[in-house]
C-alpha cells in the first residue's frame, strides 16, 4: 500500500484463521467485521449514484471492501484506479447496510465480499452475510 497502515484488529484475526481457519477464529474475525462502525469501498459511479468498485479475484466479481478508509484510498491508487495526487472517493457504509444491499448487489451479480484485499484478504459469498451477522450477532 502507498501509505503505512496501522494494523487492524482485523488483521490479526484474519492472521489466526489462515494459520487455523477453525469456527473459533472464524467467529471472532466475522464478529470484529460487524463490529466495525463501517465499512469502506472505493467509491465509482457518478455522484448521484455512487457505487462500490467491484473487482475480480478466480474470475468472479468480489465487492473490495476496507476495514478503514484510508485502506481504500491506498488501494485505488495502488491499483491504478486513480492517480496518486488525485482525491479518492471512498463510499462508507455501516455493516446493516450493506448487508441490506447484499441482495440487490447478488442481482448484479456479484459473488462475494472480501476485506483489505492486499493486507488481511478475507471474504465470505455475498449471500452468506445475513446469516454470518446473525450467527455473530447472537453470539455477544
Amino acid at each position: 500500500m502507498t501509505e503505512a497502515l496501522e494494523p487492524s484488529v482485523t488483521d490479526a484475526l484474519a492472521q489466526a484463521v489462515a494459520a487455523d481457519p477453525n469456527t473459533e477464529n472464524q467467529e471472532k474475525l466475522w464478529q470484529a467485521t460487524f463490529l466495525l462502525d463501517r465499512w469502506y469501498f472505493v467509491q465509482r459511479g457518478e455522484p448521484g449514484n455512487p457505487q462500490p468498485f467491484v473487482g475480480v479475484h478466480q474470475d468472479q466479481p468480489f465487492l473490495m471492501a476496507f476495514t478503514s478508509a484510508q485502506r481504500a484510498r491506498g488501494f485505488a491508487i495502488d491499483n491504478g484506479l486513480v492517480p496518486a495526487d488525485a482525491e479518492v472517493q471512498v463510499l462508507a457504509l455501516t455493516p446493516e447496510d450493506a448487508v441490506a444491499q447484499a441482495p440487490v448487489w447478488l442481482q448484479q451479480g456479484i459473488a462475494a465480499i472480501t476485506f483489505d484485499h492486499g493486507v488481511a484478504g478475507y471474504f465470505a459469498p455475498l449471500g452468506n452475510l445475513p446469516a454470518i451477522r446473525s450467527h455473530v450477532q447472537s453470539g455477544r
